[in-house]
């Protein structure tokens, strides 16, 4: 720490603003921080006489080097800082783990017939947005109450099919403009209720009602009055339904609550948009030990809201931060207009921001209570492998083929002691056509860490491969590529399960009873056997198709359709042609080639219709 290099280096530091980046003997980043003057910033962590607390003491009996990076001022400071903190993930500075992008509702104004899509990103393209909707279940619940009262077009693309509309027509949840059902200027109606009613304007919502069923009404076109008449009335049941939370001109604000108790700290988020609550969201840190409220706050408020697509005018925060008018000038850039950060003490704010604060206080507890019966195992595993967090999520991948032929992937997920099949994936190998395995497991890891990147989805704790050195060498250059070198990764190869980690020249050597081994045996098996199920399953497929293929007349889609509708290829022999011949995807000629394919030594069926 005090080594002639590191004072000879500060002598050299400028006294400008930027960024500064403290990095440990193998150049990994310990911290990242910014200053007003980093000269003198950079110059008090060598000063004796400045108490710097044991979390960034602990830091600098670390630290082998520093970095630098001058800013024209410090609001852009502040800004690379956000973005270098979530590049680096540095082991001493406050990290969010959840830092994805959440949903919002758009109405494609931009559309003729304008629908309703589930979107994480904003952008300015003619859409209107509302959000942000967490849990997801909320939104999903808004959109079904939206298509109950308000049939807008379900469909992406509005290219009629023959026959019949949608069975969202038939069940009253969508006015098909794709068949010319209903008139433009009363969809348009419909879209403009829409907007009101996510808007939160719902007593002009009432009245426009009101007033075009009237008008409907006295035009004699009793259809339209009585559709409005039943929007009229759903739309009075979610108004008594509703809780306005916040009668301030009815203000977008979110309201930011904390919750520190020793070693763990629980931030509380209320998204409230045009007075009503349309989402909430905790999230909690670990490890934060001595740091202060306001550092926490800071942290959080700088990581949050970098990933945030849009921001409320107003942020309600439980103390006075450092640099406040510092981070409303960067929150007001990200949004694009005023940001301002507020600490209520009395009123209907205040109110709002205990509530919150109640909850992160039951999300803490709750934390708590569930960390004292975290297993055994989990310590263990961390302690063995030399993880810096406890591998709550673990990923693990294998690749299945013959011959290069038919090649899939598979991952597998265990969370918390158990497997979560739901959030299990399989992946087909499209870009590889030879048997090479290791590029298989590069396109496989590829695949899904660019999905986690573009989504910002949270990383697991621990990723395994099945394989040795070179599987492993593979995950690690895949994920230096997408800048997920924070991941920890090991490979578990299958002949004398050997457990390989990054910078050991050697395995490491667990005992055949080690709990931790058997544990990553255990889920390399899972992960193996459903590569393998799915494997099989395409080669059955193939099968199938190949089968079907010989027939003629019947194409890959024709295909696909006789196996969802009769699920298997044993289903179609066992059917009669008259059934065939009901089916609307198949002519006469081709149903009869069918029947006869399974049917050789039957007598052929005479149909006068088919020459």
């Amino acid at each position: 720490m005090h080594s002639k290099p590191l004072k000879s280096k500060l002598r050299l530091v400028p006294d400008k603003p930027g960024v500064y980046l403290m990095k440990d003997t193998l150049k990994g980043v310990l911290y990242v921080g910014k200053a007003a003057s980093l000269k003198k910033r950079l110059a008090s962590y060598f000063q004796k006489s400045v108490s710097l607390g044991p979390r960034l003491e602990s830091m600098l009996e670390q630290l082998a080097d520093f970095e630098y990076l001058v800013t024209d001022s410090e609001l852009e400071a502040l800004m690379l800082e956000s973005v270098l903190i979530k590049k680096h993930r540095p082991k001493y500075n406050v990290i969010l783990k959840d830092d994805k992008h959440y949903p919002y509702l758009k109405l494609t104004l931009e559309e003729e017939y304008p629908r309703l899509a589930i979107v994480r990103r904003v952008k300015k393209d003619g859409g209107l947005y509302f959000g942000p909707y967490v849990p997801t279940k909320a939104l999903r619940q808004t959109l079904k109450l939206i298509y109950n009262i308000f049939p807008l077009r379900h469909c992406v693309h509005m290219k009629p099919r023959p026959g019949r509309p949608c069975i969202n027509y038939q069940l009253h949840r969508c006015a098909a403009p794709c068949f010319g059902l209903i008139a433009a200027d009363e969809y348009a109606q419909l879209v403009e209720g829409v907007k009101l009613f996510l808007q939160g304007k719902n007593n002009s919502l009432l009245q426009i009602l009101k007033q075009q069923m009237d008008k409907a009404s006295a035009g004699l076109r009793y259809e339209q009055a009585a559709r409005l008449r039943d929007q009229l009335q759903a739309v009075k049941k979610v108004v008594q339904q509703q809780k306005i939370i916040s009668s301030a001109a009815r203000l977008d604000q979110d309201v930011v609550a904390l919750a520190h108790e020793l070693d763990s700290a629980c931030f509380q988020v209320f998204f409230i948009r045009h007075g009503m609550l349309i989402g909430n969201k905790h999230l909690m840190l670990e490890q934060v030990g001595q740091i202060t409220d306001e550092e926490l706050v800071s942290s959080f408020l700088l990581q949050f809201y970098a990933g945030q697509e849009r921001l409320p005018p107003m942020i309600l925060i439980p103390r006075p931060i450092a640099d406040q008018a510092l981070m409303e000038a960067w929150l007001s850039r990200r949004r694009g207009a005023r940001v301002r950060l507020a600490v209520p003490r009395r009123g209907e704010k205040c109110r709002l921001l205990a509530m919150a604060q109640e909850n992160a206080r039951i999300q803490l507890n709750n934390h708590r209570r569930q960390q004292d019966k975290t297993p055994a195992l989990l310590i263990q595993v961390k302690q063995e492998l030399g993880l810096n967090h406890l591998p709550h999520r673990i990923e693990a991948f294998d690749i299945s083929n013959i011959g290069g032929k038919l090649a899939v992937g598979s991952m597998v997920v265990w969370e918390d002691n158990n497997f979560s099949k739901d959030e299990y994936r399989r992946f087909k190998i499209k870009q590889v056509t030879k048997p090479d395995d290791y590029a298989m497991l590069a396109e496989v890891l590829y695949r899904r860490y660019l999905k986690l990147v573009e989504e910002d989805q949270p990383p697991p704790d621990l990723i395994l491969v099945d394989g040795g050195k070179g599987q492993l060498n593979i995950a690690l250059k895949v994920l230096c590529d997408l800048r997920l070198e924070h991941i920890p990764v090991l490979g578990l190869a299958k002949r004398k399960e050997d457990i390989f980690l990054p910078g050991r020249r050697d395995a490491l050597e667990l005992p055949s009873h080690s709990a931790t081994r058997r544990l990553l045996q255990r889920i390399r098996d899972e992960a193996h056997r459903f590569a393998i199920a799915h494997h099989r399953q395409r080669r059955r497929k193939s099968t199938l198709g190949s089968s079907l293929a010989d027939i003629a007349g019947v194409g890959i889609k024709r295909q696909q359709a006789l196996l969802r509708h009769f699920g298997s290829l044993e289903g179609i022999s066992m059917t009669t042609f008259q059934e065939l011949e009901q089916l609307p995807f198949l002519t006469k000629k081709v149903a009869q080639e069918i029947f006869n394919f399974f049917h050789p030594l039957k007598p052929k069926v005479q149909n006068p219709n088919v020459k």
